[in-house]
């Protein structure tokens, strides 16, 4: 029978850490070339309603499914359900589990992220500047912290109380040093900066960046939103999750292109390829690298496999009968 697993589930049974663990292992299935991922499928209805459907196979890691993502922008109610996977079987795709997939998204976004800051960032390095005081913002601090001994973070949002909020949040369940900032360019300071917005109009800039500094970019998941400038492209070496869907879909590239700003070519390559050694990372402790995202179907499955494994091993969960 399916296993229906809610979001209390799922937050019980996987932490950061974990996740962190599975989706590096999906980056290296990636790299080997071990992996099914069709493209995306968006559509609207005519309420301006979204949905996003993305499916994805791992056979090495016996993982199988899709994640379903429902709703109209910045309309999403606390009490309601729109992220939703299901896990089916490798052998006879029958359903395995119903996963809610809130929690799911933000663990494996954070989780790319710090993959790639593994793999991207200095040796050593101890500061971060976050800027959006959202969910997705808290997790890409949350998965910072999971992997790192951070000394100093510093969280910007335009909504100052916003990131006071995440600050103190930050401070009594992670334990780590954070303070909101009272201007954007604090975010310079740092070793590490991740960005987390919504916004249409680039809010960092590449004459601003000191050397050696590494940059998350999560954000522009849509072709009009832009939250790195083009002129932070050129000054750095960029790998994304998935090139092909990073170049429909990210303002952040698909903005500059179209202007004429920044070739496609002038990306490095995908992280996959940087974690099993195919490609090289950074070149020096100066290089300035990039890291954009969109976030990618194969994140959600082996993160989703984990959590049903462990679900079935403690007994979680509810069985359910159609």
């Amino acid at each position: 029978m399916p296993l229906i697993l809610s979001e209390s589930d799922v937050r019980e049974l996987l932490d950061m850490k974990s996740a962190i663990s599975s989706v590096e292992t999906a980056f290296e299935e990636q790299s080997k070339k071990r992996f099914l991922l069709p493209e995306r499928q968006v559509f609207k209805s005519t309420d301006s309603a979204v949905v996003r459907v993305m499916a994805a196979s791992l056979p090495q890691l016996h993982t199988f499914g899709l994640k379903v993502l429902l709703g109209v922008p910045a309309k999403r109610r606390i009490d309601s359900t729109y992220f939703l996977v299901l896990l089916l079987s490798p052998e006879d795709a029958s359903l395995l589990a119903i996963i809610s997939a809130g929690r799911l998204t933000q663990l494996r976004t954070g989780a790319a992220s710090s993959v790639a800051t593994k793999h991207l960032a200095r040796h050593g390095f101890s500061s971060v500047g976050i800027l959006g005081a959202g969910v997705q913002g808290y997790a890409q601090l949350e998965a910072m912290v999971a992997t790192s001994n951070l000394k100093d973070v510093v969280i910007f949002d335009m909504d100052v109380l916003r990131g006071q909020a995440m600050a103190e949040k930050a401070k009594s369940e992670l334990g780590v040093k954070a303070r909101a900032a009272n201007q954007i360019d604090e975010l310079y300071e740092k070793d590490v900066i991740c960005t987390a917005t919504t916004t249409v109009k680039p809010l960092i800039f590449g004459d601003k960046l000191r050397e050696g500094i590494h940059v998350n970019a999560i954000g522009s998941n849509a072709p009009n939103r832009q939250e790195i400038d083009h002129t932070v492209l050129l000054k750095s070496r960029v790998f994304t999750d998935k090139t092909e869907q990073v170049l429909q879909e990210a303002g952040d590239l698909v903005i500059p292109i179209n202007q004429g700003l920044y070739k496609a070519d002038n990306i490095i390559g995908e992280i996959a390829d940087v974690i099993t050694g195919k490609i090289a990372g950074r070149n020096s402790n100066s290089d300035i690298t990039l890291f954009k995202s969109v976030g990618i179907a194969l994140e959600d499955v082996a993160v989703a496999r984990t959590i049903y494994d462990l679900a079935v091993h403690k007994g979680a969960g509810q069985d359910v009968s159609f």
